[in-house]
């Protein structure tokens, strides 16, 4: 969470700096003003939904998600390879930003975003078919330290044919939301209708999903930082050469499998 720190205006100037200077600023060629987005406060919420409501616990983190269960057919043999997709595109948005009361600066900050979920199905035949699932979340967090800035920032691209792209308002851009996802188990439930009738059964693919959720607060700031001259070109890409090439001057693999002897004492095991 944030910390006051007493770092306000630069006293020095951007340009090149005296030499009676240049050792306090590890012998930088120069001071540049440079303009960038700095995170002036962030935090971390950790989730872990589940889809069944039974194993639900709000006082240790587990909280039940109905998108995490999904009816499919009871004749399904498996599911495999569950794993997060990714964020779905446009689905992140800040929905609110209320200032806590007396301090203007921090914001209790609510957001919703999609999550997307691929799995693949395997049927009674062994064949398997990849299915999609959208885990929709709105959550809030704060107090965070997310002062206004109190200039308009307006921004527009040009590309290099001089043509003008669309306008931006980079405030807009203060809030960033960064996630880490994982499907961390997937279960079939069977939920009997009628005991004397297997057929009448309902089936459904419950998920068990953990997630890291960085939300951070920017804002477009100048910067007065040292700089040692521009970055020297990159070194040349080498050249993969020819299959052939590559494998003979790879080393032989090992034919068989390990020893037990080998992992007890191995290389610097005395």
């Amino acid at each position: 969470m944030y910390k006051p720190t007493s770092c306000g205006t630069s006293i020095y100037t951007p340009g090149v700096i005296p030499e009676e200077l240049r050792d306090q600023f590890g012998n930088a060629c120069e001071l540049v003003c440079v303009q960038i987005p700095k995170v002036y406060d962030s935090c971390l919420l950790r989730l872990c939904l589940v889809g069944d409501s039974d194993k639900a616990k709000p006082e240790e983190g587990i909280v039940f998600d109905s998108d995490l269960k999904v009816r499919i057919p009871c004749s399904v043999d498996g599911i495999v390879n569950a794993r997060v997709d990714g964020i779905v595109k446009r689905s992140f948005r800040v929905l609110n930003k209320r200032p806590v009361p007396g301090d203007a600066d921090r914001k209790i900050i609510t957001y919703t975003y999609q999550l997307r979920i691929l799995y693949d199905v395997v049927d009674e035949n062994g064949d398997a078919k990849e299915h999609e699932l959208l885990l929709r979340r709105s959550e809030t967090v704060g107090p965070l330290y997310c002062p206004e800035s109190v200039a308009i920032i307006r921004e527009r691209k040009i590309d290099q044919s001089g043509k003008s792209g669309r306008e931006i308002d980079a405030d807009d851009e203060i809030i960033k939301l960064e996630i880490v996802a994982k499907v961390l188990d997937v279960q079939i439930e069977r939920d009997e209708m009628d005991p004397y009738d297997p057929y009448d059964d309902v089936c459904f693919a419950v998920f068990t999903v953990g997630i890291y959720n960085i939300i951070k607060c920017e804002l477009i700031v100048q910067l007065v930082i040292p700089a040692f001259g521009f970055c020297p070109p990159p070194a040349p890409c080498e050249r993969m050469g020819e299959p052939c090439e590559i494998f003979n001057a790879q080393l032989p693999p090992s034919f068989f499998p390990p020893q037990l002897d080998d992992f007890i004492s191995g290389p610097g095991i005395e």
